[in-house]
């Protein structure tokens, strides 16, 4: 791939509108817009402007202010936290994200620099190896942020995301770069285009085997009804669930005086949706005080016991509570010596009894718990406004006892995931390989109301039904409420603050014992972008030992 060379002003401007240009087009591909064809192509003009890059300093500029624009229109939700924390803090904190998120794009656009460009297959390979690789880093790194990853962008493409069964969503990102790179190699390169053609027809090939797969696999999805988007089920076993979001606002919730009124609604609500006959009430994250429960609170302990017995159906809830849970409702917990709060979700049937529970294991960095307090000056935890979660520390499945026929009790494990927790794929798939029959998202987004963050927190429940094969169901406060199907498809309405609807009674599909731990990605998970990575450092590893061979043989 050869450089095209223009006077330095002339290039500076030009290279400027073109990072601009793919910064748009990136951000008008993720929702709320959702113009995912758009991903295709919006990386072109970033690539055109790095083969113009005179240095490797010019290269970094590129990359930086095409991820910090991408960012900072992607990430304001964070900077309008403000209500809830400190204003100064919420920028400083939306700033310093906008500004390390954009480190990615700008060592990507730096180690582009160092790939040989005589052969256009290969540069297009590299360029999506590498990243690929520094999305995956960036998933993980300092506790992870994958927000952003491009192959989200393709959430509603259903045709084109099937693949993430085996490859995850870091394998989509691997294909809509290489044919983001393939067409500027085309473009910079259109005279010579009969050598350069051969850079295209790879990604164009690796595009129609992900259509083509994803057209293979739908072919025995059961088709949707129209206008209420219910799936029509057949010979599948199901699970009757009630979806009870509440969607109270988080200044309502943070105020103890409105708890009464709180627990009042979810109650009417549950009592509402117990009348279509669930097998299964679900409530969302942080749903209501464990006071409540413990009995510490008798007046509300005896409204809530009274709602399950009248009711006479399980109920998953999201409650935070200290120390280890005990056996049933209206207990005080024995080990609160150390007061760690939990993040928990619990399994209770009709009579109290607590079948199960999960504590959340990947907290919010500065929304859940503070990372590195003994590192941080003192000063920095004035700003937090909240009391820090303790680490869940196993993956716990919640049986479910089904009552629909009372003369034999079938258990039912539910995978649970909380809130921040379902934006990590390979965190996502352990409670499928432990065995579980469905997938639960307990989540609250009422922190970012009027802004992307919710919908961006949906689109990402495609992903981790299609990367397992596996139903999922997702109770929001403040947010989306609905069921996605194995083949990521919304197979519900979705329930939000702002619908009618209040509640949402549908039948789930459940995981066969036949189909458990099927998917590749589900046995193997992040294996491709690791396999990236290694690539990456090994090519480079290389290159920096003959370099420095070299130099010592003058």
């Amino acid at each position: 791939m050869h450089q095209t060379h223009l006077t330095e002003p002339q290039g500076k401007i030009k290279n400027w509108i073109l990072v601009v240009l793919s910064a748009l087009l990136l951000f008008l591909s993720f929702p709320n817009l959702n113009l995912f064809p758009f991903a295709w192509v919006a990386m072109v003009p970033f690539f055109v402007a790095l083969t113009r890059a005179t240095n490797w300093k010019s290269a970094f500029w590129l990359g930086y202010l095409t991820g910090f624009l991408f960012f900072a229109g992607l990430l304001p939700a964070i900077l309008l936290l403000y209500p809830y924390a400190n204003i100064f803090a919420t920028m400083v904190g939306y700033l310093l994200l906008v500004g390390y998120t954009a480190l990615y794009f700008a060592v990507f656009a730096v180690l582009m620099r160092f790939v040989p460009r005589h052969s256009s297959i290969l540069f297009s390979l590299s360029a999506a190896c590498i990243w690929t690789a520094l999305e995956w880093v960036r998933s993980w790194m300092i506790t992870g942020f994958p927000w952003g990853s491009i192959g989200y962008s393709q959430w509603n493409n259903l045709l084109g995301i099937q693949v993430a069964s085996l490859i995850g969503v870091h394998g989509i990102s691997f294909v809509i770069v290489l044919f983001n790179v393939g067409i500027a190699t085309l473009l910079c390169n259109r005279h010579q285009w009969r050598q350069e053609i051969w850079g295209v027809v790879l990604p164009l090939i690796l595009t129609l085997f992900c259509f083509s797969y994803g057209l293979f696999q739908l072919r025995d999805a059961a088709p949707l009804n129209k206008g209420t988007n219910a799936i029509n089920q057949t010979n599948v076993e199901t699970l009757k669930v009630a979806l009870i979001p509440g969607n109270i606002s988080q200044l309502q919730k943070w105020d103890p005086r409105q708890f009464p009124k709180i627990l009042q609604r979810y109650i009417e609500l549950t009592h509402k949706a117990s009348k279509e006959a669930p097998e299964l009430i679900i409530w969302p994250e942080t749903a209501t005080r464990s006071r409540a429960l413990t009995g510490e609170w008798p007046i509300y302990y005896r409204k809530f016991s009274q709602m399950l017995r009248d009711i006479g159906v399980p109920i998953l809830l999201g409650t935070a509570n200290m120390g280890e849970t005990d056996k049933a409702i209206g207990q005080f917990s024995k080990n609160v010596e150390k007061e760690e709060i939990f993040n928990r979700v619990l399994s209770i049937a009709p009579d109290g009894k607590i079948h199960g529970d999960y504590a959340k294991m990947h907290l919010v960095p500065f929304g859940e718990y503070v990372p590195l307090t003994h590192l941080l000056p003192d000063f920095i935890p004035n700003f937090i406004q909240f009391e820090p979660f303790a680490h869940g520390k196993t993956v716990n499945l919640l049986p479910v006892f089904n009552v629909k026929d009372k003369t034999a009790s079938q258990r039912i494990e539910v995978g649970v995931s909380i809130c921040f927790e379902s934006v990590f794929p390979d965190e996502f798939r352990r409670p499928v390989q432990k065995g579980a029959r469905v997938m639960g998202i307990f989540t609250n987004d009422a922190w970012f109301k009027g802004t992307a963050f919710p919908e961006l927190h949906l689109s990402m429940a495609p992903f981790r039904a299609i990367e397992n094969r596996i139903a999922v169901f997702r109770c929001a406060n403040g947010g989306f409420t609905c069921i996605v199907d194995k083949f990521g498809r919304i197979t519900t309405p979705l329930i939000t603050p702002d619908t009618a609807q209040e509640i949402l009674v549908a039948s789930v599909p459940l995981l066969s014992s036949t189909e458990h731990k099927q998917t590749f990605y589900t046995r193997y998970g992040d294996w491709f972008p690791s396999l990236c990575a290694l690539i990456c450092v090994g090519w480079f590893g290389s290159q920096i030992i003959i370099r420095v061979r070299r130099k010592h043989s003058k």
